[in-house]
């Protein structure tokens, strides 16, 4: 079957790919350097409009048997995190700008996986499988929004905060495994058996405009949890230092 997209929905997904870019921009450049805002916006925006300009259109996929899973996927996840891992190790003008980034900010931008919404939407229209629409919409639902009350506690210092916003980071990733495993069809034999030992991916999730999410959303989303995480173990050292030394 060829997915077919409702417009308001494409246009949802197209026009927010971008602002998601440009609110990570702004946050991760905060207090940069010059050349680490350029570095930083060339690094979003190249990989988006990469993206944007290889995605299969919905017609391709006719031609394909159904059980076909475009290498983009893979390509752009590794691709991306592993050009951000390089970046990290070499330079320690982007590595000073993560670490004075306001975490609070880092955490409450993934109040866009909210727009997991549309999985369900799409499942509710007969384009996406309810093995895959319903853990990952429902999931991406739950980690959107509560990131601005996680980001909230940090915020203010409220007890628990740090263990909560770990726990929430550590939710958030695990949802984005189960949604990819799930969304290729790895995953369901093991989690669904009834589905059989070999399943289908999700075919909408392979062309325009769906694949931006996980070409694009879902290793972004990746890279923002491992620096909060990152981010909050650094918060733990420097509490139990202070402490040491007041006990001192």
């Amino acid at each position: 079957m060829v997915p077919r997209i409702p417009w308001p929905i494409t246009l949802t997904v197209v026009a927010l790919q971008p602002l998601i870019a440009l609110f990570v921009w702004r946050i991760l450049a905060t207090g940069a350097s010059r050349p680490v805002r350029l570095g930083l916006a060339l690094y979003l925006f190249a990989w988006l409009g990469l993206a944007f300009v290889l995605a299969p259109s919905a017609a391709s996929l006719a031609v394909r048997d159904r059980f076909y899973l475009t290498p983009l996927i893979p390509i752009f996840a590794v691709g991306s995190i592993a050009i951000a891992l390089a970046a990290v190790a070499l330079s320690p003008a982007l590595r000073r700008a993560i670490e004075t980034a306001p975490l609070p900010a880092i955490i409450g931008v993934q109040f866009y996986r909210a727009l997991g919404a549309l999985f369900v939407i799409l499942l509710a229209l007969g384009q996406l499988p309810a093995h895959f629409a319903e853990p990952a919409g429902w999931g991406d639902v739950f980690v959107g929004v509560t990131a601005p009350l996680v980001a909230l506690g940090l915020a203010r210092g409220w007890s628990g905060a740090r263990a909560l916003a770990v726990g929430w980071n550590v939710f958030g990733l695990l949802d984005l495994f189960v949604a990819v495993g799930m969304g290729t069809g790895f995953l369901a034999p093991y989690l669904v058996p009834e589905l059989g030992s070999r399943v289908p991916p999700a075919a909408a999730m392979g062309a325009f405009p769906m694949i931006l999410v996980p070409t694009f959303a879902v290793p972004l989303s990746i890279i923002l949890h491992v620096i909060a995480l990152v981010r909050l173990r650094h918060v733990r050292t420097v509490d139990v230092r202070l402490v040491a030394r007041a006990a001192g």
